[in-house]
């Protein structure tokens, strides 16, 4: 999937030299990345606060793939029209979920640096918006948002459809009131157990693996997937309660909103965390990444792919390296400056577990 337009990419960057420098007439109109400092008081707390009430979304306002980020806008910790900066996606994650520093820094460095502009870093949590437009000569791409299939949206959801059956970011009844039937079946009555989750993912797995022709589960995919059950058990639960029922899951997924009378984590949500919870709903059912040939031939992820495979680098490797455009490495001034500022924010989370600090190799529109 990441190769096929790499070659030309390169040949690109060499012949045209001056799309390799965006530029927006001047880069002062660009933004300087400045990552929020962590949180002072990390303990369990009421959320939403009085500062943060529910507002629906209007019409202009970007939604999209992921509940726990509609959720953040529709509050108001995150930019209610779904425009934001890095640094309001670790505040917000942080705030009010109680996730970890370095693994918020993370994924909104990636967000921003696949799915975003770098020089105005600025990212969409839906599709694509005028606030969020293509670096000069669209170098890398067209931005279109978390929403677009690819560098952060992927195959096997629980509640949306495989980009190969429909718009990825639309929530899907029928897939809901499926996963609500294994909650009646796997749950202890309306608390949801690590079973539920077991279970429905080892079912849908299944289901995309028969019908999806063009399925692509790669390493970085596969945590994605497996963590977003993690997460629910985890960061979805109330710390009062020490679960997460029935009604929780429809707030965040149906109405996107805080349930009433709800404590965030006691606990910042750590990378170590988020391992432990994928092998938790990922031991039950053995599963491997790999993606479909041009022959619909499911083909198993190997070291020749990732080189880092079955290491804890592997994810940082399959998230970054081919996934991310390699011509951002050839720009320069604040483009440059911001990028290398997200490369760090990632790496913050994989230098304890020994990893080398990676470089993007990927071609630009994917």
């Amino acid at each position: 999937m990441f190769q096929q337009l790499y070659l030309s990419v390169l040949l690109a960057c060499l012949l045209v030299p001056s799309i390799a420098f965006p530029s927006y007439g001047h880069e002062s109109k660009g933004a300087n990345v400045k990552f929020p400092k962590p949180q002072k008081y990390t303990g369990p707390m009421k959320i939403p606060d009085r500062h943060h009430p529910y507002r629906a979304p209007g019409p202009n306002d970007k939604r999209g793939p992921c509940p726990a980020l509609n959720t953040l806008a529709n509050h108001g910790y995150l930019p209610r029209n779904g425009i934001a900066s890095a640094g309001d996606l670790i505040t917000a994650s942080t705030e009010a979920f109680n996730l970890g520093y370095n693994f918020s820094m993370a994924v909104a460095s990636l967000a921003v640096l696949g799915r975003g502009n770098v020089l105005l870093d600025k990212v969409s949590i839906g599709g694509e918006h005028r606030e969020v437009p293509p670096l000069p000569g669209k170098i890398d791409g067209t931005p279109g948002g978390l929403s677009k299939h690819g560098k952060f949206e992927g195959d096997i959801s629980m509640t949306r459809l495989d980009a190969f059956h429909g718009d990825p970011a639309v929530f899907q009844p029928e897939m809901y009131k499926d996963l609500l039937a294994h909650v009646d079946k796997y749950g202890d009555g309306d608390i949801v157990t690590p079973e539920v989750f077991q279970e429905y993912r080892w079912k849908i797995h299944n289901e995309r693996m028969a019908d999806n022709p063009v399925l692509n589960w790669h390493t970085g995919r596969l945590g994605f997937s497996y963590g977003e059950a993690g997460f629910i058990l985890q960061l979805f639960r109330s710390s009062k309660t020490g679960n997460v029922t029935r009604q929780d899951l429809d707030k965040f997924f149906v109405e996107e909103r805080f349930p009433e009378n709800w404590y965030r984590k006691e606990t910042p949500f750590e990378f170590s965390d988020i391992i432990l919870a994928v092998n938790l709903v990922e031991d039950a059912h053995l599963v491997h990444p790999g993606k479909k040939d041009k022959n619909g031939t499911y083909v198993l992820e190997t070291k020749e792919m990732n080189p880092w495979f079955e290491t804890a680098c592997a994810v940082y490797y399959d998230l970054l390296v081919p996934n991310i455009a390699a011509v951002l490495m050839k720009t320069r001034g604040q483009t440059r400056k911001n990028v290398d500022a997200y490369l760090g924010g990632m790496f913050n989370l994989f230098e304890p577990a020994g990893c080398p600090f990676m470089y993007p190799e990927g071609p630009a529109e994917v």
